[in-house]
């Protein structure tokens, strides 16, 4: 189970990286929440994913840690607000993310300012 979570992690990153809304592995019924957003539904998600490649430059996987069906990946989000360090628990089953909590100090982005050093 644990590879496959992995798998199913790495493959959300890399979309996410790349913009790519046909390649998120999210259930249909997905709950994403955000400190700035949140979407039901895989859909939701999709549309909101290219608002977000506007403002994001890379993501750097710093862990991923996981436990059962759960992953808290650990990254650095570049930004044009700046360096974002950025948590989310994930949670997979069946092969598809039924759930995102990301956590990260959002006031860079609520602001419209760099982040701090």
């Amino acid at each position: 189970m644990r590879e496959q979570v992995i798998q199913v992690v790495e493959q959300y990153i890399e979309a996410v990286r790349h913009n790519d809304a046909s390649a998120l592995p999210l259930h249909p019924d997905a709950v994403c929440e955000f400190p700035t957003s949140m979407y039901r539904g895989a859909a939701a998600f999709r549309r909101g994913l290219d608002d977000f490649a506007r403002i994001m430059k890379s993501i750097e996987v710093i862990r991923l840690v996981v436990d059962g069906d759960h992953c808290v990946a650990i990254v650095s989000i570049d930004t044009v607000f700046g360096v974002i360090p950025f948590a989310e628990h994930i949670h997979v089953a069946n092969g598809q993310i039924v759930s995102i909590r990301g956590y990260c100090d959002p006031r860079p982005m609520l602001a419209g300012t760099p982040a701090p050093a």
